[in-house]
């Protein structure tokens, strides 16, 4: 990601996350020349997953698929399986055979490593149920590859007037489920490779044509063999493979990839009569026309088998040279296949390659007997757009056609029916990518994962049209002399970026084709910032010099997690201890969730009171999860002793309860009754705690925290400017600065608590005296003599957030949703 970087005498302007560089640094200065000290070694967080992945039924074995960095380097691993979170004695390899005892419980396992610089790390991963072992036969698939066909000639949608007449393939569609939104990749190698790995080309290293896939990766034939149903996969490949690279290809490429057996033409062929067919490496010439044979080759194979099957048929047609199909396969008789006639209604020849193809996928169907047919899964789909020679453009422009991001070269045709597909005649809405078929159809061979790699299955909705388990956004990417982008979108919104930093962003809620270019709209800017972010993650483009905090106001208010992905850092003070601290906060989104990863120092000078914290501060190595859709609970979350609060975006937790009580120990620390009365308020002055201009200090164990608001985020004074996100709660919602927009007027917001009246209670343990702040029970809630809620919140243009205020209590009175549980102490 590019970052651009203005400087003048009083702001410093970054794209994502802050506009000014207008903040103060508390009481103290960070430019202290007498006193320097070298930067410490800091743990950086270890980033990627760890998953298990095999059939989750007894007898299996599973295995561990990591994809972890750390910047300080990776140690060895060590590893620890365990059941319902116990570790299993003896279970330290990197694969675990499950046993009988096993079924009913939640396998995982954890990753253990030392880095280069000496810390000590830890990754859990995903949770992994184990089943009974089926006794039924499992699912023959069937996965059928059309080449070139867009939706613009797909007579399963109801786009054009010009389409293929294909019945074979519409009863198929008729009885399962259409898809209305499925990208791949602009071209064919790069949307096959995403199919086979579960992977976006920045990450399979296929990304282009001709690109060459790996024969090490680990593609769905691969995946499927691990299944560990009985007797395995039998797996073969038929048609057009075109991931070898160019013409001089290694012959066997298909079968080291993953495929018992192969039989098509490597790369793209010049003459659908005349054509290299390869089988398992050997090459011959064929003269049978190119649908036709690979179609019985295919059928030859399937009969053969006595085993479950995964069959990859991928067809030429209706790719060019365009030419005229045997009569028997089409009843376009007016075609004469002349090159003039052909140059003349190339659209016709290009539907007639359609017509012929859906006939040898009924014979295909046909030719298997009713068991068989019956325990088949048969997906189609598309590999990209329509050319734009042949494109339909009442349909799409021709300049959105294949080779482009733009939805005439990456939203095609897909339909699934057979085995498992309890919906019928059914239109499903949600987004699907070319990835998400890695995960669907190791589900459907007994696999558990849902999520791999870049891959999101989408098996649930195969049963039910109420699933959840769905992805929310939408990613392609290309590269090529005409074309080097990406594109995201979401439901209603979609982005595209391009290499020489031109970007357009268009509304497509309900639209086939893009219309207004809204790139240019302030309005969309949390919007474009959002896609952009997310992006970043997919991409792993995160800036390897992390972003300079040190002293920043923060401008942005996008209430999306997802818009502050980046890494931060910043070089700041203990004033009382002269000793500078090394703040570190990288900030990833993983399964819904923004992840704070931060050694918990902050971006501006600390411990500037009149005396030195009684704990020094210290880093930490402290992660906290933000779910990304926050809602709201039943009932209001009290704020509780065994959980953070809420992190901030410079790293810091907020820990408003984390005090004494009068009559308990010292009446500093101790009190970890939470319904204990009396619990001091450490930011007023009348507590006696000692905390810094920014309303903080340190724990025991050296962690920094805030107990009310500190002024280091945002401007203090009222410049007319409403006040940015400064941080998120434990529930997700977002915690804005104090001032909002009052039907035109720029304030602060107002909390609902008051202090009491009268004087407290008097003997027996109680504190007497009026009531003036010195406890948090001194103040009640009154609603509506303030702006705000009774959990200091309030809704704005339809964004529900926390405020800080002035007055008690300062940024959070209780949470509207629930905690994470990653901020449980």
């Amino acid at each position: 990601m590019n970052r651009i970087i203005q400087r003048s005498i009083i702001c410093l302007s970054l794209p994502i996350l802050f506009l000014s560089g207008c903040g103060g640094s508390g009481g103290g200065t960070s430019s202290d020349d007498s006193v320097q000290s070298p930067a410490p070694v800091v743990n950086s967080p270890v980033t990627g997953s760890v998953s298990i992945t095999g059939s989750n039924q007894v007898g299996s074995v599973v295995s561990i698929e990591q994809n972890l960095a750390d910047s300080n380097g990776l140690g060895s691993f060590e590893y620890q399986w365990l059941l319902d979170g116990v570790a299993i004695a003896g279970a330290t390899g990197d694969t675990y055979t499950i046993i009988s005892e096993d079924v009913g419980q939640t396998l995982a396992v954890i990753i253990r490593f030392t880095d280069s610089d000496g810390f000590d790390e830890s990754v859990l991963s995903g949770e992994f149920r184990i089943l009974e072992t089926p006794s039924e036969q499992a699912t023959n698939i069937l996965f059928i590859i059309s080449d070139d066909h867009g939706l613009d000639a797909s007579n399963q949608y109801n786009y054009t007037n010009d389409a293929p007449v294909t019945p074979n393939l519409d009863q198929l569609a008729d009885s399962g489920i259409v898809f209305e939104n499925v990208w791949v990749t602009p071209a064919c190698t790069t949307t096959r490779a995403a199919i086979l790995t579960g992977m976006h080309g920045i990450n399979s290293g296929v990304s282009f044509v001709p690109a060459t896939l790996d024969t090490s990766s680990q593609t769905i034939a691969k995946y499927l063999k691990s299944s560990g149903v009985p007797d395995a996969y039998a797996t073969a490949a038929f048609g057009k493979w075109h991931l070898a690279g160019g013409r001089d290809t290694n012959l066997l490429h298909p079968n080291e990839s993953g495929f018992d057996h192969y039989a098509g033409n490597l790369s793209n062929i010049d003459d659908y009569y005349q054509w290299e067919l390869t089988i398992n490496g050997e090459q011959q010439t064929s003269s049978n026309y190119h649908t036709s044979e690979i179609t019985t080759l295919a059928l030859n194979w399937i009969q053969e088998q006595q085993q479950p099957w995964f069959v990859w048929l991928a067809y030429q047609a209706p790719h060019s040279p365009f030419h005229l199909p045997p009569t028997e396969l089409h009843d376009r008789n007016q075609l004469t296949g002349d090159a003039s006639d052909i140059n003349a209604n190339t659209r016709e020849y290009y539907l007639a390659a359609i017509d012929a193809m859906d006939t040898e996928i009924g014979r295909l169907l046909d030719s298997m007997d009713d068991q068989t047919l019956d325990n088949t899964l048969v997906i189609f789909i598309g590999d990209n757009g329509t050319p734009r020679g042949v494109i339909d453009t009442g349909v799409y422009q021709r300049t959105r056609a294949k080779g482009t991001l733009y939805e005439g070269g990456i939203r095609v045709p897909m339909f699934v029916a057979g085995r498992g597909v309890t919906r019928s005649s059914a239109r499903e809405e949600r987004l699907v990518n070319a990835t998400d078929f890695y995960t669907t159809l190791g589900q459907v061979a007994g696999m558990q994962t849902a999520q791999l790699y870049d891959s999101t299955s989408f098996f649930d909705v195969l049963t039910d049209a109420n699933a959840t388990s769905t992805r929310e956004n939408n990613y392609s990417e290309f590269e090529s002399d005409d074309v080097t982008g990406w594109t995201v979108k979401d439901d209603t919104l979609k982005y595209i970026q391009f290499e020489d930093g031109s970007h357009h962003l268009f509304a497509i809620d309900g639209v086939l084709d893009e219309g207004t270019d809204l790139a240019g709209d302030t309005a969309y800017s949390d919007d474009i910032q959002r896609f952009v972010a997310l992006a970043a993650d997919i991409r792993n483009e995160q800036n390897q010099s992390p972003i300079d905090i040190t002293n920043q106001f923060f401008t942005s208010r996008s209430t999306d997690c997802e818009s502050y992905v980046e890494s931060y850092q910043s070089s700041v003070m203990d004033i009382n201890n002269s000793r500078v601290f090394s703040g570190a906060l990288m900030i990833t989104v993983d399964n819904e969730k923004c992840i704070f990863q931060t050694n918990a120092i902050p971006h501006h000078d600390f411990n500037d009171g009149d005396q030195s914290f009684p704990n020094d501060v210290s880093e930490q190595d402290d992660r906290y999860e933000v779910t990304t859709q926050p809602t709201f609970a039943a009932q209001n979350t009290s704020l509780s002793l065994r959980t953070d609060n809420a992190i901030m975006l410079n790293g810091v937790k907020v820990d408003l309860l984390a005090a004494g009580c009068f009559g308990v120990g010292n009446g500093r620390t101790g009190c970890a009754d939470l319904n204990q009365p009396w619990r001091y308020d450490p930011v007023s002055a009348r507590s006696g705690f000692n905390i810094d201009s920014h309303n903080a200090h340190s724990q025991g164990d050296g962690t920094y925290h805030y107990h009310g608001a500190p002024p280091a985020f945002y401007q203090q004074e009222n410049t007319g400017e409403v006040s940015p996100v400064v941080g998120f709660a434990a529930d997700g919602f977002p915690i804005y600065g104090a001032y909002f927009d009052d039907n035109g007027t720029v304030r602060k917001a107002v909390s609902s608590y008051q202090l009491k009246s009268g004087s407290r209670p008097e003997g027996d343990g109680q504190p007497g005296g009026d009531y003036d702040g010195t406890f948090r029970d001194d103040y009640e809630y009154i609603e509506g003599v303030g702006d705000l809620d009774e959990c200091n919140g309030m809704t704005i243009d339809g964004h529900y957030g926390y405020y800080m205020t002035d007055g008690f209590p300062y940024i959070l009175g209780c949470l509207k949703g629930t905690p994470d549980p990653s901020f449980d102490k």
